[in-house]
């Protein structure tokens, strides 16, 4: 007796991937945000049927885990940018830019930075995906500059909530979340200064 289940792999070859969800998942919340997002709308932008997706999703809570894994693509740069770090200041600076261009996404893509904060676990830099490997390069950042590792995951860990929390509180105002910020990073600076001095 056959299967009546397709072969994974026809689906790949017509399009059908993980990557192509995840990139039309967010096209989707870019155009109508994240209660836009469906089965069927996601298999509409594809252009095959909804029980195409089933091979890589079963359902709209893991499109919306996919999504939240794969939300960062865009960002690659930011990984190269944290290998260069030779100081606190740096990572700060590379850390404040990332901040404000991920401000500056979550803001095209309405719902996103709450779906992300609902998703956010202890260990988000496990696994693949780029929101783990962005993870990954922030913390091995720090550890690189000598910060121990808990403490390094204690201070990502605070950075990545207030940015979250700050994007949900104000999504229509850039120069307060940037003030914010400001304000944020000196306070992790004189942390990270304070955690090397030990």
């Amino acid at each position: 007796m056959t299967s009546s289940r397709r072969d994974p792999s026809s689906h790949t070859a017509a399009g059908i991937s993980v990557s192509a969800i995840a990139d039309a998942a967010l096209a989707i919340i870019r155009a109508d945000g994240v209660g836009g997002l469906t089965m069927r709308s996601v298999a509409e932008r594809l252009r095959v049927r909804a029980p195409s997706l089933y091979h890589h999703v079963r359902n709209k809570d893991e499109l919306l885990d996919l999504v939240a894994h794969n939300a960062f693509d865009q960002f690659a740069a930011d990984l190269t940018a944290y290998e260069r770090i030779r100081s606190v200041d740096d990572w700060i600076a590379v850390t404040t830019a990332g901040a404000l261009e991920l401000r500056d996404f979550y803001a095209g893509h309405s719902g996103l930075a709450g779906l992300i904060q609902a998703k956010a676990t202890p260990d988000r830099d496990q696994g693949a995906g780029s929101r783990a490997e962005l993870v990954r390069a922030q913390l091995r950042a720090l550890v690189d500059l000598g910060v121990p590792e808990p403490q390094a995951r204690a201070v990502f860990e605070t950075s990545a909530h207030w940015t979250l929390a700050a994007v949900v509180a104000e999504p229509t105002e850039p120069d307060r979340f940037k003030d914010g910020l400001d304000l944020f990073m000196n306070g992790v600076r004189a942390r990270l200064n304070e955690l090397l001095a030990t």
